[in-house]
C-alpha cells in the first residue's frame, strides 16, 4: 500500500470501510470513510478532468463508483463510472498496440466495463465488449465427479463434449455479462414504451437468441453443470475453489435470468401489447410461458443450492437479477394450476430471503427488497376466476417495472416515462396451445387419489427442484442434470 498514489489508497479505504473496519478506528467507520472519500473524490476527479488516462486514476475512478453505490449515491456513482469509462477508452490505442498488455491494465479495463454494464446498462454510451481484448486469467474448475450411470436423471441425455478449447469461466462470465447488458437494456427501452414484434427474425429479442445460442454453442463442456454438480459437494470442497464458483455463479444465474426476463409473461401480454391491432401467435406465446418458468426455476434452484453449501454471495447483479425474476412467481402464485401456484409461492419466498441477505450490504438492493414486498402485499381485488380459462388479474404495472427494470439510478425515468395507466390486466395461464394429454396416464390419474396423483410429478432431490410445469423446449444442454 505504501507505494499507492495517495488518492488511490484513499479510495480503497473509503470503499473497503463501507463493509469492514478495523481496531484504528475505534466505531469511528463512518467518519473515517467519509473522510477518506472526501478526500479520494476531490483529487481523483481532479486528475480525471485533466485528462491524463493514467491506470490509478481509472483504478481510483472505479472504487469510488463502487463506494457511491454502497453508499446510495447512484448519481454520483453514474458519473464516476462514465468518467472512468472516458479515461479508459484513452488508453485503447496504446493497451492494442502492445502484445502483451499488463494484467492490471487489463483487469481495470473489464472493471470498467462490467460497472457499466451491470449499474448502468441503460446509458446510450454503454461500450461494445471487444473480443479481441484480452481477459483476465482464469483458473482452473474442480475435478470433474465421475459419471453414474445409476444416477442420470435424464437417460437420453446428450453427452458429447462439443467444442474443444476452454476460453476460460472468467472469460465465459464477461461475455455473458455483456449480453445481460443487452436484455437489460431492452427491458429499460420496452419500459418507456418501445414496441417491437418479438418473433420477427430482425427484432432485439431474435438477435438475443441467437446471441444466447452462440454463446452456448462455444462454451466449454468442463463447465458444465452435469460435469461439476456442486450440489453434491461439501462445503469445504465448494470453499477451496471459490475463485472459480463465484464467476460459474454469476455466469449460470445471468444466463436463465436472461432468458426468463427476455420471456416474461408481463412483457409479452402487457408491455409489448401497448400497440393496438397486433395479434400475437399463440404457438410463441407458449414458448414464452414454458421458456420463462422453467429458467425461472433454474435460478431459484441455483440460489438454494449454494445457500444450503454456505456460500456467501454479496455480488449485486446476482441481487438485481433475483429481484427481476421474483415477479415471475409473482404473477404465478395466481394461477389456477395447484401445483404451479404452490411452487410459485415457495420461490417467491426463496427470492426475498436471497434479497434480504444483499440488502444490508447494498442499498439499491434493498429499495428492490422493499419494493418486492409492496408487491406481495398487493391483493388482485379485481381476480377474476372465468370457467374453463385462465385467471385474470388486475396487476400494478409500475410496481414490477420498479422491480424489472435493472436501472439504480432514481432520477433515470423522471419526467421521460410515457403516460400509461398504473395497472393492467393480464390472464395467468400455463397453455395457450391445448396441452397433448396421454390417454392412459389421464385414465390411471382418474383412478387413484389425490395424494398420489401428485406424486407423479415429483422430483428427487437431485433433480432440478425449480420447474413449474412440463417443458417441450429445452434449448441448453446443461440445463438437465
Amino acid at each position: 500500500m505504501a507505494i499507492l498514489p495517495q488518492f488511490l489508497l484513499h479510495s480503497f479505504l473509503a470503499l473497503m470501510l463501507k463493509f469492514s473496519s478495523h481496531e484504528f478506528y475505534h466505531g469511528k467507520e463512518v467518519e473515517a470513510a467519509s473522510f477518506y472519500n472526501r478526500l479520494a473524490a476531490d483529487a481523483t476527479m481532479r486528475l480525471a478532468f485533466d485528462g491524463a488516462p493514467r491506470l490509478e486514476v481509472i483504478q481510483a475512478l472505479c472504487l469510488l463508483t463502487l463506494r457511491n453505490i454502497a453508499a446510495g449515491d447512484t448519481s454520483r456513482a453514474c458519473m464516476t463510472t462514465g468518467a472512468a469509462a472516458r479515461l479508459d477508452s484513452l488508453r485503447r490505442p496504446q493497451r492494442h498496440g502492445s502484445s502483451l498488455a499488463n494484467e492490471l491494465d487489463v483487469r481495470c479495463f473489464w472493471s470498467v466495463y462490467m460497472l457499466e454494464t451491470i449499474f448502468f446498462p441503460h446509458v446510450p454510451n454503454a461500450p461494445e465488449m471487444d473480443k479481441s481484448s484480452q481477459h483476465p486469467p482464469s483458473v482452473e474448475p474442480p475435478p470433474p465427479i465421475p459419471y453414474d450411470n445409476n444416477q442420470v436423471d435424464a437417460p437420453d441425455l446428450d453427452i458429447s463434449d462439443g467444442t474443444t478449447e476452454d476460453l476460460g469461466i472468467n472469460r465465459y462470465c464477461v461475455e455473458m455479462i455483456s449480453v445481460w447488458g443487452k436484455v437489460a437494456s431492452l427491458l429499460h427501452r420496452t419500459r418507456l414504451g418501445e414496441v417491437e414484434t418479438p418473433w420477427l427474425p430482425g427484432s432485439t429479442f431474435s438477435r438475443l437468441n441467437v446471441l444466447l445460442y452462440e454463446y452456448e454453442a462455444q462454451l466449454h463442456h468442463k463447465h458444465l453443470l452435469r460435469n461439476l454438480f456442486p450440489s453434491k459437494r461439501s462445503s469445504d470442497e465448494i470453499c477451496s475453489y471459490l475463485e472459480y464458483w463465484h464467476p460459474w455463479l454469476t455466469m449460470h444465474m445471468t444466463l436463465h435470468a436472461s432468458l426468463a426476463l427476455m420471456n416474461h409473461p408481463f412483457i409479452h401480454l402487457v408491455a409489448l401489447r401497448r400497440k393496438k391491432g397486433v395479434y400475437q401467435s399463440r404457438l410463441f406465446l407458449q414458448q414464452v410461458i414454458d421458456q420463462a418458468l422453467l429458467h425461472t426455476g433454474w435460478v431459484v434452484w441455483l440460489v438454494d443450492m449454494f445457500k444450503d453449501a454456505s456460500f456467501e454471495i454479496y455480488n449485486p447483479l446476482l441481487g438485481s437479477i433475483v429481484a427481476a425474476i421474483a415477479t415471475i412467481p409473482w404473477l404465478y402464485q395466481f394461477a389456477k394450476d395447484n401445483k404451479v401456484s404452490r411452487k410459485a409461492v415457495e420461490d417467491l419466498d426463496k427470492c426475498e430471503m436471497f434479497l434480504q441477505r444483499l440488502s444490508f450490504t447494498w442499498p439499491h438492493i434493498s429499495r428492490k427488497l422493499d419494493g418486492l414486498r409492496k408487491l406481495k402485499l398487493f391483493i388482485a381485488d379485481k381476480q377474476q376466476d372465468v370457467p374453463g380459462k385462465a385467471t385474470k388479474i388486475t396487476v400494478p404495472s409500475g410496481m414490477l417495472w420498479e422491480l424489472l427494470d435493472p436501472s439504480i439510478c432514481d432520477a433515470t425515468l423522471s419526467g421521460s416515462q410515457p403516460p400509461a395507466l398504473s395497472e393492467a390486466s393480464i390472464h395467468v395461464t400455463t397453455h395457450f396451445l391445448h396441452p397433448l394429454a396421454d390417454d392412459n396416464l389421464q385414465k390411471s390419474l382418474m383412478d387413484s387419489d389425490v395424494g398420489s396423483s401428485e406424486d407423479v410429478f415429483t422430483l428427487s432431490q437431485d433433480d432440478l427442484q425449480g420447474v413449474y410445469v412440463n417443458s417441450s423446449v429445452f434449448p441448453f444442454d446443461y440445463n438437465i442434470v
